[in-house]
């Protein structure tokens, strides 16, 4: 089987507004009862939906919506990277938005999140490395 076509992917307006506005987060009309890396993929589509239908359009992310999005969702994270790098967001931002329109797209959010893992790869082997050296003596 091929891959979907875009419009396939595509949300309707009264089923966007019905998603974005689930009282249960992950207990909306597509949740699919699953592992819990099922459940915290549907977590994320859905977070990024809630976000997104803020302001203006309803299918992408605003700056303003994705560094709210990544402050309320990951904030200890966030916090930890922004005494180093306090553009991380603005600087995601701009490498995800690849059409150069201002928004970030759902396919554009996927760059943002692969980013983002990557980012937090490397601060959890930091710590880990960190956690070894001190048991060890090896600083």
């Amino acid at each position: 089987m091929g891959p979907l076509s875009p419009q396939l992917l595509h949300c309707p307006q009264g089923l966007q507004h019905y998603i974005s506005s689930s009282p249960c987060p992950g207990h909306g009309p597509a949740t699919m009862t699953g592992t819990p890396v099922e459940e915290s993929l549907f977590q994320i589509i859905h977070c990024y939906h809630q976000y997104a239908a803020r302001e203006g359009d309803v299918e992408t992310l605003s700056l303003e919506e994705l560094k709210a999005l990544l402050m309320d969702n990951v904030p200890r994270f966030m916090e930890s990277l922004g005494r180093k790098e306090p553009y991380y967001i603005s600087e995601l931002f701009r490498a995800a938005d690849k059409n150069k329109d201002n928004q970030i797209c759902f396919d554009e959010f996927l760059f943002v999140l692969g980013r983002l893992v990557r980012d937090y790869h490397l601060h959890y082997h930091r710590q880990q490395c960190a956690h070894y050296c001190t048991q060890h003596s090896l600083h």
